[in-house]
């Protein structure tokens, strides 16, 4: 099929960014209703944030609900990612065999490196309200630099799912000091989806997180890093 020989070989000859709108495009159907069951992880979430009216134990538990089952929710998105990038049908089939397959390795190692960036945010977040100038300096550039590295968690994260978080944030960094302008390029058409899609509300829920996901696998598929330098354990 065309679009098998432009997702294999073919990826040599479309730029990562040109082959994430492929990919999407070519399943779309299938990509937002991968999107719209990660989004609805976060429902309970943002009740708890929009109606402050509620009982603050139930705002508590809504709050633990969206953060537990977030890891594995995002560690399908990476799966169902991986699969689409390789030219593969993704259904719900897949995306449940995924879940029970991803759904413990991503509370060990996605949730650190993704709540550890949260901490960061809030802390920035923090010292500003404290007015505290030179701190915020420092977390916000620790923020800009652990985001730029988090371009390649999920995709490693879904070439091997036993690596340990700290194997995988050392291979993301040495992922982006190997090629830092593609880690930015990257970076920066992430950055653009999240705004549209935060500027359009509904963007996030369809389609932005798969299509950051796509963007990202193809990413490390353009290095290779995964075929000629597997991470080490």
């Amino acid at each position: 099929m065309p679009f098998l020989d432009d997702i294999g070989p073919g990826d040599e000859r479309r730029s990562p960014s040109l082959a994430t709108f492929a990919t999407v495009a070519d399943q779309v159907e299938r990509m937002v209703m991968t999107n719209l069951a990660w989004a609805a992880v976060l429902a309970p979430g943002v009740v708890a944030l929009a109606f402050t009216g509620l009982p603050g134990w139930l705002r508590v538990a809504l709050g633990l609900v969206s953060a537990t089952a977030l890891p594995p929710a995002t560690a399908v998105v990476y799966g169902v990612a991986a699969s689409a990038c390789r030219g593969q049908h993704v259904d719900l089939g897949l995306a449940a065999e995924l879940l029970r397959e991803l759904w413990l390795p991503a509370l060990r190692t996605l949730a650190p490196l993704y709540g550890t960036f949260g901490v960061l945010v809030w802390a920035a977040w923090a010292a500003s309200a404290a007015g505290l100038t030179p701190l915020v300096t420092v977390l916000t550039l620790a923020v800009l630099v652990w985001s730029v590295c988090g371009t390649y968690w999920g995709p490693l994260f879904a070439a091997d799912p036993g690596l340990p978080p700290v194997r995988l944030a050392a291979e993301s960094v040495r992922l982006v000091w190997q090629a830092p302008e593609r880690a930015l390029v990257t970076w920066l058409l992430v950055g653009l989806c999240v705004l549209v899609g935060v500027v359009t509300i509904a963007g996030v829920a369809l389609i932005v997180p798969v299509l950051v996901a796509v963007a990202q696998t193809h990413r490390l598929r353009d290095l290779h890093s995964v075929v000629s330098t597997p991470p080490a354990r």
